[in-house]
């Protein structure tokens, strides 16, 4: 009798045992399935309704393989693109307004840095659009969305864009040219310049930049206020949050 006894509260124990063993494991799994979906939503996208026209370029065997912004290679035959503001890593549909033609690029390098074009393609880019011969076309800057729309007219995005934008104002080889230029700016109520030193492989350039400006209507709204004394001025920005 006691043996019998003793055999089913054995039992017991080890079914418990096995019970509270497999619960770690099925939380383990909840907790993972978590943390993958909260990496999923941190991933930054362009907003619905942002939109952008104006002017694109196109670089090519020059800067074949050298690094971008984002720490890859530039590889000119990969449909990539610079801007001075949006994410790197995300894609945007890119629209030669002459033409028609569309193609789909992803932000991985910064630039350009002329005052009158808002993105820089790849030479497979700018071969899908058509101007790979003329250098330059107008274009339409878009979100990506893998099924897109029909197009619809949204309020403006730039509201939504924030983080630490720039006013670039000049950039120069001499650096004294460059301190005439922010006494210069001083002189008309912006006194929150800096100069961002470059050093290429053949020279230094120093650069001027008033900021930062906590978002890009904030960047536009300064950049208004400067005036014509100062032509070629463009806004950049080191991080966009939405």
């Amino acid at each position: 009798m006691f043996k019998r006894t003793f055999l089913m509260m054995l039992v017991f124990v080890i079914s418990v045992s096995f019970a509270y063993a497999e619960e770690p494991a099925e939380n383990s799994t909840e907790i993972n399935a978590t943390a993958t979906v909260s990496n999923d939503l941190s991933v930054q996208v362009v907003p619905a309704d942002y939109k952008e026209e104006g002017v694109a370029s196109w670089y090519g065997e020059e800067f074949q393989g050298k690094v971008t912004a984002s720490g890859e290679p530039y590889d000119m035959d990969k449909q990539t693109a610079a801007h001075n503001y949006l994410p790197l890593g995300v894609k945007v549909t890119v629209t030669n307004l002459d033409s028609g033609k569309s193609a789909v690029v992803t932000i991985n390098d910064r630039g350009p840095f002329v005052p009158d074009r808002i993105i820089d393609l790849s030479r497979a880019a700018a071969d899908k659009l058509g101007f790979t011969d003329v250098g330059k076309a107008n274009v339409r800057i878009e979100a990506y969305r893998p099924q897109e729309k029909k197009e619809v007219v949204a309020k403006p995005a730039e509201h939504k864009l924030y983080g630490a934008f720039y006013i670039q104002v000049g950039a120069y080889k001499v650096k004294d040219n460059a301190d005439r230029l922010i006494e210069r700016l001083e002189k008309i109520g912006f006194h929150n310049a800096r100069i961002v030193r470059v050093v290429t492989d053949s020279a230094q350039i120093f650069k001027v930049q008033l900021g930062m400006y906590k978002s890009l209507a904030s960047a536009r709204k300064a950049n208004l206020k400067i005036g014509p004394g100062f032509p070629g001025t463009f806004i950049l920005a080191d991080v966009v949050q939405y």
